[in-house]
């Protein structure tokens, strides 16, 4: 019985899953840029290398994608309320298509830097305007779901040039993975449009049309009239910049930066886009690629298990569980890379670096890969979460360049022990912020979260206060 009725509640939800996954087909085609760097860069930078990099030259390659993705938030804003989700997720994907054509023939650096740049602005977009799409579409009781697909999908894209990438020429890699982005585009084309989009451009016939076909239900009246007043709160309390720094908001925009930094400087991107020069330098017993794509599947599997240990556990723990482990992690890292600077025999345990990485990897990806994007959507009023979500994205962004940059000049010039050093330093530091600031919402309805974060002074929003009550939709009117 429990298996049929699994049945026919797939049958139920599978419009929505099916727009859910083709439409996170653009987060498999964003961060699968994001993750060619690490079979690619070796390749440029060896004797025989096609087409022959410095090592500067190598850390332009994997920052401008991340320097030009601060701009997609903006470009995202613009096109999103006057365009609609499902033109701005097709616009979003086209530059990341002619980032992977120009790898394809470029002949030059500078042709591979204008393809990065490329690349960063899809990814800036499709960050900024997918989760939108998502909570829009799905309904409340498999929100958590295909939320979680996002993340999925995006680690999804990363295995998929961590495998396929040491085995092709690094064109054809390009080659192969412009059909993620083409193949997106193809299907998405026929999807529907949200209804909350409709609703608030007097469309209101096709937004009914669009709910049917995604409910698979004939009678959609009583949601349409819960979207529609959704949509007129909405428009009736537009935010603005401004409304994120009255007191409870100037709190809120202080952890969600916090933790925007944390994500960024615990060394997660460094590691991701540098993982196969990393391995390099681990004596493992591992050739460099094999022990990427095993830190890839481990990434990919706990973030599909990452939503619901979320709120079993609750943020909070989550956080200094994460920020802890990445600390300790990023810290033996380092002290392997020194104690073979220093040439320290490490022969027998060249096996403990990589092992480290790789529980690292797995408490980066449960507390700090997730947690912040599930509390910028509880601690923010609605009429300014949509400003917060791009103030947060540009941000995180921006820092995240300054790592991505950075990382290969201090390893150059100082030593790689030196950027994991840093790394474990920033996210010890960070444990204190965590532990000082940031609140635990787990299970608490959002009116009684914004209540506390205008009036509380402390981090003490207690977890089990409102526990029981129902907590409400966090994605409608965002």
């Amino acid at each position: 019985m429990g298996v049929w009725e699994s049945v026919k509640d797939f049958r139920k939800y599978s419009n929505q899953y099916l727009a859910a996954f083709t439409g996170t087909l653009l987060m498999l085609s964003v961060a699968a840029s994001y993750g060619w760097t690490s079979p690619t860069l070796p390749l440029l930078l060896s004797d025989d290398s096609p087409l022959p990099i410095t090592p500067d030259e190598s850390s332009w390659i994997v920052s401008i994608l991340v320097l030009t993705s601060i701009a997609g938030p903006v470009a995202t804003a613009w096109l999103i309320d006057g365009f609609g989700r499902k033109v701005t997720l097709l616009i979003a994907v086209l530059p990341s298509i002619v980032g992977w054509i120009l790898i394809g023939v470029g002949e030059s650096v500078t042709v591979l830097y204008i393809s990065r740049a490329l690349s960063g602005i899809s990814y800036g977009m499709a960050y900024s305007s997918m989760p939108l799409y998502l909570g829009e579409i799905a309904s409340d009781r498999i929100r958590g779901s295909i939320g979680t697909l996002l993340t999925v999908m995006a680690k999804s894209g990363i295995l998929l040039e961590y495998v396929i990438g040491p085995y092709v020429d690094y064109r054809t890699l390009a080659w192969i993975s412009v059909a993620f982005p083409t193949t997106f585009f193809a299907l998405f084309l026929w999807l529907p449009e949200s209804p909350y989009y409709l609703l608030a451009k007097q469309r209101n016939e096709q937004a009914e049309k669009n709910l049917r076909w995604l409910r698979r239900a004939s009678d959609v009246q009583d949601e349409l009239r819960m979207m529609q007043a959704a949509v007129e709160r909405s428009q009736q309390n537009r935010g603005t910049f401004r409304d994120l720094l009255t007191r409870g908001n100037r709190r809120s925009l202080i952890i969600i930066l916090g933790l925007g930094a944390l994500q960024q400087l615990c060394g997660s991107q460094a590691v991701i886009a540098y993982s196969q020069q990393i391995f390099d330098q681990v004596n493992s017993g591992l050739k460099a690629h094999e022990s990427s794509i095993i830190m890839a599947v481990i990434q990919l599997v706990t973030a599909a298990l990452s939503s619901s240990i979320v709120d079993r556990v609750g943020r909070r723990p989550l956080l200094l569980i994460s920020t802890v482990g990445c600390a300790v992690g990023t810290f033996i890292v380092g002290l392997y890379f020194f104690l073979l600077q220093q040439e320290v025999d490490v022969e027998g345990v060249g096996w403990i670096p990589l092992a480290v990485i790789m529980i690292y990897i797995v408490f980066y990806t449960v507390g700090l890969a997730t947690v912040p994007f599930a509390i910028l959507g509880e601690i923010f009023p609605t009429n300014v979460k949509a400003v917060a979500a791009a103030i947060y994205t540009m941000f995180a962004g921006s820092v995240g360049f300054g790592v991505s940059k950075l990382y290969q000049l201090i390893s150059d010039e100082a030593g790689t022990y030196v950027s994991f050093w840093i790394f474990a330093a920033c996210s010890a530091a960070f444990v204190v912020f965590v532990f000082a600031l940031v609140p635990e919402t787990k299970g608490k309805p959002l009116d009684q979260i914004l209540i506390e974060m205008h009036t509380s002074t402390t981090r003490s929003l207690n977890c089990c206060s409102g526990s029981e009550k129902k907590k409400p939709d966090l994605q409608h009117g965002a």
